[in-house]
């Protein structure tokens, strides 16, 4: 609806950088005003969750540009909420979005009032934060040219750090802002673990098992290929599809090979973004992967082969909370890109044995699985549009 009253999915990514997914703040907005109205009313501030603990630390009321981006009303380039869009929802609405902050500036500090509550020392400085994937990028030390994180959990997702914006303009990389001062050109999959979850409960298999079980089937799993799309998907976007295991025969029907096709489909979701951003133009040198998957030695390694590219691992697990402190330093240490990369140079630490190197004896049964994926992609799409 938002996209209709501003002119087509074209005229979005031109004029803002973004198409305006079901899952950006913006529809939730219009949701809101429709069904219900007297909330909506009563609204002051258009907050995510991070923004709010600040306010509540602060007294203040402000976001920065990571999350801002995410809400599909800012105009990415210039980093200024974007009047058309806010008046294709209400025109009221641009009094209820919060100041822009930036990421390095301190956003306020520790009020009495939340001291008190919170058992805090007034005054501290507060840094703006920013949401998991931002974070995760400080955390993984994805600040600069040449690194891209992918985060394996219930939802996958793959960006990397840039010094000017990159708009897809086939959307299929959200032009996110950097919670650093950048952009974040980023790829969101709602399914990731969910295959592999599903797929352990239906074979009552532990978390372990499913490794083993996987690990016996062969790379492309004898031409079985899922296509994972359990709660829809959002990219390919298709919110209407439905999950599907596809090459069956009576010689592969096993459950090694339909444990290896829920891990290789998730992968395989990732290397459509990873694709893309070769095309726009990234080097990708190495992928830092994080999350759930990141704990599985036979997904990694899946990764490393089916992406082509080496997979690192740090050693801060909690690479989202690490990137939230780094970012709070970056802030007291006075903030610049140099400062920013010392800093992650200094506390970002790799795991020197879960290093993996693409299997290149391995490449071409992944080509040939990866374009069976692709033609099953494209047979099933239109059923669910």
């Amino acid at each position: 609806e938002i996209t209709r009253a501003f002119g087509g999915e074209q005229k979005l990514l031109s004029a803002a950088g973004n198409i305006i997914a079901p899952g950006y703040t913006a529809g939730k907005i219009l949701w809101l005003k429709k069904h219900h109205a007297d909330l909506y009313k009563r609204m002051r501030w258009v907050m995510l969750p991070h923004d709010y603990l600040n306010y509540r630390l602060t007294g203040r009321a402000f976001m920065e540009y990571g999350d801002a981006s995410g809400t599909g009303l800012l105009d990415i380039r210039k980093k200024q909420w974007r009047e058309d869009l806010i008046q294709a929802i209400d025109p009221h609405l641009k009094n209820a979005l919060p100041p822009l902050v930036e990421p390095d500036e301190e956003a306020g500090r520790v009020s009495e009032e939340a001291a008190a509550l919170w058992g805090l020392k007034p005054g501290i400085p507060v840094s703006s934060g920013g949401g998991d994937n931002m974070m995760g990028a400080l955390g993984t030390g994805c600040v600069r040219d040449g690194v891209i994180t992918m985060s394996m959990g219930t939802s996958g997702t793959l960006y990397g750090f840039s010094k000017s914006p990159v708009v897809d303009p086939r959307g299929v990389l959200a032009a996110f802002c950097s919670s650093t001062g950048g952009w974040l050109p980023l790829l969101c999959t709602m399914n990731c673990t969910v295959a592999t979850e599903l797929t352990r409960e239906l074979f009552n298999m532990e978390v372990k098992e499913i490794d083993q079980a996987a690990s016996r089937a062969p790379a492309g799993a004898e031409g079985v290929a899922m296509l994972p799309f359990f709660n829809g998907e959002r990219v390919p976007a298709l919110p209407r599809g439905k999950a599907s295991i596809m090459g069956l025969t009576a010689a592969n029907y096993s459950p090694q090979n339909i444990a290896r096709a829920s891990l290789e489909s998730a992968v395989y979701g990732m290397k459509t973004g990873l694709e893309r951003f070769r095309e726009l133009g990234f080097e990708v040198r190495e992928i830092r992967m994080i999350g759930g998957g990141a704990k599985s030695s036979l997904w990694r390694q899946m990764a490393a082969d089916v992406l082509g590219v080496p997979v690192r691992i740090p050693l801060q697990t909690e690479a989202a909370a690490l990137g939230a402190a780094l970012q709070a330093a970056w802030m007291l240490g006075g903030g610049g890109q140099q400062k920013l990369e010392e800093l992650t140079d200094e506390h970002v630490l790799l795991d020197q044995q879960a290093f993996c190197e693409p299997d290149t004896s391995l490449q071409a049964a992944y080509t040939e699985a990866y374009s069976r994926y692709l033609s099953w992609l494209e047979a099933l799409s239109p059923l669910y549009r």
